[in-house]
């Protein structure tokens, strides 16, 4: 079977500082592409944003948040240096495979609420093509 590439884009209409679940989009994105067997890749494009694999619940990401800032990551740069910019988990049979409990999550790390951007790239084995 060949292997092909698909890029999708994904806005949100962030508040600014914030941590959302990416989770359900990504699956819709395999679902409606048809990604049988691969790999997807969520990356970060707007500045002072991350995107990272993590259990989504609240004491948790404030702890992420508290750790950041401990490691001196006040700065939307230097936080999304720590944190990343992208994240990436195996497609098996069409199911994501992020581990028990992890999520893709978006972390906006600036003040400024707006839109901001997630490039989503699929790789793999495509039913139909």
């Amino acid at each position: 079977m060949p292997l092909g590439l698909r890029l999708a884009r994904l806005t949100l209409d962030s508040p600014g500082y914030t941590a959302e679940d990416l989770t359900p989009a990504v699956l819709g994105l395999i679902r409606r592409q048809r990604l049988t067997n691969g790999v997807v890749t969520l990356y970060a494009a707007s500045p002072g944003t991350a995107v990272v694999l993590i259990e989504y619940e609240p004491e948790l990401l404030k702890d992420l948040e508290e750790l950041i800032a401990s490691l001196g990551g006040r700065s939307p740069v230097v936080s999304e240096a720590l944190l990343g910019k992208e994240a990436s988990a195996p497609v098996v049979r069409g199911s994501l495979e992020t581990g028990r409990f992890k999520n893709f999550v978006f972390i906006d790390l600036s003040r400024s609420p707006g839109e901001k951007e997630v490039v989503a790239v699929l790789e793999g084995v495509f039913e139909g093509g």
